[in-house]
Parts: C-alpha cells; sequence; structure tokens
C-alpha cells in the first residue's frame, strides 16, 4: 500500500449497512457477495482486510493468497470455518464480535422452546389446510418446568435469566464455571447425566470441540426424561443427529428444536418430516439490533488494525 492509498476491506457477505458505512470511512470497500470461492481465491490478495460470515471456508489456501491481508474478521461469532492458527502464524490477526449477539440468540432459544411447548408450528400447519381443531393442540406450560443448560457462558446466562422470570427452575452443565458464579446467577451448577435426567427442556450453548462434538449422543439422548425437549441454538454437530432422530421418532423425547445443524445448508434431512421437530436456517444473530451492532464493532476494530496511528 502507498502512502497515500487507503486501506482496502473486502466483504463476501452481506453486513448491516452501518457496518458499510463505517468501514468506507477510512477504506475503500468492496462488496462480493456474489463471488464464489474461485474469485475469491483470485481477489483476496489485493485487500488489507477479509470480512467473511460462513459461505466461504478461509483455509491456507485462501489465507495464501491474501499477500496484504492483516486481518480476518467474523461477521458473528463462530470461527470454526477460519484457520485461525495458521492466520496467526502469517501475521494475520482475526476477530470477532462475539457479544453483539447475545441478547438476539438468547431471544431465539426461548422462542424455540415456545414453540415445541405450544405446537406452534404444527397448529399453523393445520389453519393453513383449512381445519380450526383448538383441541388437537393441546401443549405445555413452561412455567414450573426444570430448564437443563448446556455452557452457562453469556448467552447462557442470558437464557437462564429469561427462563427464571418466565418461572422455571434452571440447573446448568459447564466445567468451566464455577460454583460460586453460578450460584450469583441462581443457577444449579449439576453433571452432565444430572442435567439430562433431570431437565424438561435442554437447551445447549457450547462451542463446537473435539469435546463437545457429539457431546449428545444414543446414550445421552437416552438418559433425558421421557417428553422431554431439546433446543439447540449452539452449534451443528454437538448432537448426532441419527440418534437425535431415532429419539424423537421413537417418541422419547417430546420435540427438538434447533438453530444450527451439522452440516449447513443440511439439504433433506429426515429430522425435518418429523412433525414435533423446528429448525431455523441459523438465524440466532439476525436481528437488526444485533446486526447493526456486529457491522459498527467490526469496523472500529478493523480500523485499528489496517489504519497506522488509528485507536
Amino acid at each position: 500500500m502507498t502512502k497515500m492509498e487507503r486501506p482496502r476491506v473486502l466483504v463476501t457477505e452481506p453486513i448491516d449497512p452501518a457496518g458499510v458505512a463505517g468501514f468506507q470511512e477510512y477504506a475503500e470497500v468492496k462488496l462480493a457477495f456474489d463471488a464464489d470461492r474461485a474469485e475469491l481465491l483470485n481477489i483476496v490478495g489485493d485487500y488489507d482486510a477479509l470480512v467473511v460470515r460462513v459461505k466461504h471456508k478461509i483455509d491456507r489456501e485462501v489465507i495464501d493468497r491474501g499477500a496484504r491481508l492483516k486481518v480476518i474478521a467474523m461477521n458473528g461469532i463462530g470461527l470454526n470455518h477460519i484457520d485461525v492458527n495458521y492466520a496467526k502464524e502469517k501475521g494475520i490477526a482475526v476477530l470477532n464480535v462475539p457479544d453483539a449477539s447475545n441478547d438476539s440468540v438468547a431471544e431465539l432459544t426461548i422462542g424455540l422452546m415456545l414453540n415445541l411447548a405450544r405446537r406452534i408450528n404444527p397448529a399453523f400447519a393445520s389453519v393453513r389446510e383449512g381445519q380450526w381443531n383448538k383441541h388437537a393442540f393441546i401443549g405445555h406450560e413452561l412455567k414450573g418446568k426444570t430448564l437443563g443448560i448446556i455452557a452457562l457462558g453469556k448467552i447462557g446466562s442470558r437464557v437462564a435469566h429469561i427462563a427464571q422470570a418466565m418461572g422455571m427452575d434452571v440447573i446448568a452443565f459447564d466445567p468451566f464455571l464455577t460454583p460460586q458464579a453460578a450460584a450469583a446467577l441462581k443457577v444449579e451448577l449439576v453433571s452432565l447425566p444430572d442435567l439430562l435426567g433431570r431437565a424438561d427442556v435442554v437447551s445447549i450453548h457450547a462451542p463446537l470441540t473435539k469435546d463437545t462434538y457429539h457431546l449428545l449422543g444414543a446414550e445421552e439422548l437416552a438418559q433425558m426424561k421421557e417428553g422431554a425437549f431439546l433446543v439447540n441454538a449452539g452449534r451443528g454437530g454437538i448432537v448426532d443427529e441419527e440418534a437425535l432422530y431415532a429419539a424423537v421418532a421413537s417418541g422419547h423425547l417430546g420435540g427438538f428444536a434447533g438453530d444450527v445443524m451439522e452440516t449447513e445448508p443440511p439439504g433433506k434431512n429426515k429430522l425435518f418430516g418429523l412433525p414435533n421437530v423446528v429448525v431455523t436456517p441459523h438465524i440466532g444473530g439476525n436481528t437488526h439490533e444485533a446486526q447493526r451492532r456486529i457491522g459498527l464493532r467490526l469496523a472500529e476494530e478493523i480500523k485499528k488494525i489496517i489504519v497506522p496511528g488509528a485507536r
């Protein structure tokens, strides 16, 4: 980059206009939303910052092509699709804004729970077919039920707070949290088997790691209470989907609601044919408020890295 040249930012997927405007204050911005992998490889070498979401896998090949990259920024939370260690070896910073969408993800989680408990999707499907059979859709209250949260981080804690306001009892499994921290949240810290055996609703908010991959398989799902609901707004791959299908189809579980799948997009999946399954296309952070916060925060953080002297 010459002395007078402005830094350049490449954005590969839609971002809130506030973020784009923030980048444009100090950089030349290219919005390459339609770029396939071949085009990304061809153009990434011309940019100082790369802003991605989940469309592209940012592996060694992409990083090696980014000759002038100083930063790779995730327009969201998860970094599973970015080779973070290799980027850092090459002197490229990797950043995300994990707190910006906490409230949005937590609210969607509660919405998914309510959808299962009150059978909202199948009820509406019947109305669309011309029926009006209120007696066919008797649901459950969440008040007085036990919610088991797997990973009581910032999102899990927010879910706990909302659930408690609704009158739910909350227990949690989190090997990284102290009993004192859990007590401050008025949450009982328990083992995973204890949580699965006691919870009427289990909600997952853990990251996907080698330790959490298929954390809930056939054995663990069998430990859940008969008729319990499972909600996953954390990461796909934490639940073994074959085992999940068997548990729901057999009637052992009362239903499953998820915002994430092990493969995204999942294509055809037999889970989707079950009436007590609700799946949304990874929209946890997709609110106007969260996306605006993310865009503005990314613009601020990237500026600190690619603009000399910026604070």
